[in-house]
């Protein structure tokens, strides 16, 4: 891992630190709202998932608000409900993007996948540059660094990987003690792995890729700098 990585992992560290509080209620409320949408009857699930495209940005943007030291609240959640349908597209845009390329092999809808894993926090820094400003921008973002981006993926799933399994083994080691149902053996360590996730990792990993974004924001914006300094120069001479 380079130093910089490194850094940007200690750095995350102290920031949900600091915030964990904040953080956790920010998701627990994004993620208690779709839930309460998935059940109202019929168009339960398609209504989850047009709040949870646009609750992710609000989400997103109070990780950039603690990660740049600015001010936030947890409703802030709910600030982006005037740009639903262009969260909305955004999402359903990635996702088919990511499916195409995916059919030609699982590699090459890994690396799109990876391109556009930042658009969401293009769109809450920039909520009005459109959907392919997003995925464009996001794209020039990841390039060169999708290997460390793929590095925090793959940490991801191997603590979801580990919570699953823990939490068999205490069903396993409970059914030592009493015997219960299949479906008790399945489910408990299913709710267990999923609660922890959306509740726990997932919020911490957010705030690990927003800062890898805001990093990577700070050095194009250094990089623009140089070749404005550089081309006015060149223009003097």
């Amino acid at each position: 891992m380079k130093k910089d990585e490194y850094k940007i992992w200690l750095d995350t560290n102290k920031l949900y630190g600091d915030n964990r509080t904040s953080v956790l209620i920010s998701s627990f409320v994004v993620w208690a709202c779709i839930f309460i949408a998935m059940l109202f009857p019929l168009f339960g699930f398609g209504l989850a998932f047009f709040l949870m495209c646009t609750l992710c940005i609000g989400f997103k943007k109070i990780i950039l608000d603690i990660i740049r030291g600015e001010n936030y609240k947890v409703e802030n959640v709910f600030d982006y409900y005037m740009h639903c349908l262009s969260a909305f597209c955004l999402r359903v845009c990635s996702m088919v993007l990511i499916f195409l390329w995916s059919l030609l092999l699982i590699i090459p809808g890994v690396i799109c996948g990876l391109n556009f894993c930042l658009a969401p926090y293009v769109f809450a820094d920039e909520p009005n540059i459109g959907t392919i400003a997003c995925l464009e921008k996001s794209k020039k973002l990841t390039y060169g660094h999708r290997a460390e981006l793929l590095i925090i993926f793959l940490m991801e799933a191997l603590f979801v990987a580990l919570v699953a399994t823990l939490a068999s083994c205490f069903v396993i080691i409970f059914n030592f003690i009493v015997t219960m149902p299949l479906w008790f053996n399945v489910i408990i360590p299913l709710i267990i792995t999923l609660f922890c996730f959306f509740v726990i990792i997932l919020p911490y990993f957010e705030m690990l890729i927003g800062n890898f974004y805001v990093n990577l924001i700070k050095i194009e914006t250094l990089s623009n700098k140089i070749k404005k300094t550089i081309k006015s120069a060149s223009t003097k001479k």
